[in-house]
């Protein structure tokens, strides 16, 4: 249901997402039939990495796209004659990569929508610049976009990642939110969390965790709460000596006081 959402959302910003963030004049290829009404067509650049160590992968994505074609033209979303060609390109979860299948789909074949990328770094990459894609700029449309930036307000020429719509159900942000209210629940406001700088790859790329992080440290200290953050080393299998050096007495001190505070307040 969720990609089958993507696709009418998709249709539906042709009519309502026009953003016009430079002059330019549109090529014929742009309109979806050419001007005598006929071949009618959408192009829909999907940029994904070809390999299956990463969750959205273009091995497995591509068959869900031409599902949820197949359940809109069963329902009659869209006239029959409008084709679909589903332009694959391999990103390799690279930025620059990203940016320049970016680019070659829209010249060489004038895709007038794009699917993905999913990992940050290429979608940061690649949604920064589709507002000056064609004429009126190019939807992109991702499950991916996790941390804060992405979030932020989308409704005009200034903003960072103007043609940007995000589909997916979870984020680092509200992650982070969960985080927070059970730490609340419990009284908790000092912390430090360990993390696998490149843990979860294959979810958003290199650094997912990092970027994770990123999010909750920022939330936490918006409510004044503290954080403190440690990498994991890679290959290191006594993590007994690592987390008793991270944490030492500082750390360990102000919980104890903390807890004995709260033990004689309840007193």
């Amino acid at each position: 249901m969720r990609h089958e959402l993507l696709l009418l959302m998709c249709l539906l910003c042709w009519g309502s997402c026009l953003a016009r963030c430079r002059d330019e004049p549109a090529r014929e290829c742009e309109a979806i039939c050419n001007a005598n009404g006929g071949n009618c067509s959408i192009r829909a650049l999907v940029l994904l990495p070809n390999d299956e160590g990463y969750e959205a992968s273009l091995h497995r994505v591509l068959p869900i796209l031409k599902v949820a074609e197949q359940q809109i033209r069963a329902t009659a979303l869209i006239p029959p004659y409008i084709d679909f060609e589903w332009l694959a390109s391999d990103i390799k979860c690279d930025a620059s990569l990203g940016v320049i299948r970016a680019m070659d789909g829209i010249i060489k074949q004038c895709a007038q929508v794009i699917f993905g990328p999913v990992c940050d770094y290429s979608l940061a990459a690649v949604s920064r610049i589709t507002k000056y894609f064609n004429s009126e700029g190019t939807p992109l449309i991702t499950v991916g976009g996790s941390t804060y930036d992405f979030e932020q307000k989308k409704t005009d020429c200034g903003d960072e990642f103007y043609m940007l719509l995000r589909t997916g159900m979870l984020s680092f942000e509200s992650i982070s939110e969960l985080t927070i209210n059970v730490m609340k629940q419990h009284n908790w406001s000092h912390s430090i969390f360990y993390y696998e700088r490149d843990g979860q790859r294959n979810v958003a790329g290199l650094h997912t965790c990092f970027l994770m992080m990123k999010s909750l440290g920022r939330q936490m200290r918006n409510e004044n709460m503290t954080f403190s953050q440690y990498p994991l080393e890679p290959n290191n299998t006594n993590r007994t000596e690592e987390m008793r050096r991270e944490i030492g007495n500082k750390h360990s001190m102000d919980s104890l006081i903390r807890a004995t505070g709260n033990c004689q307040q309840q007193r």
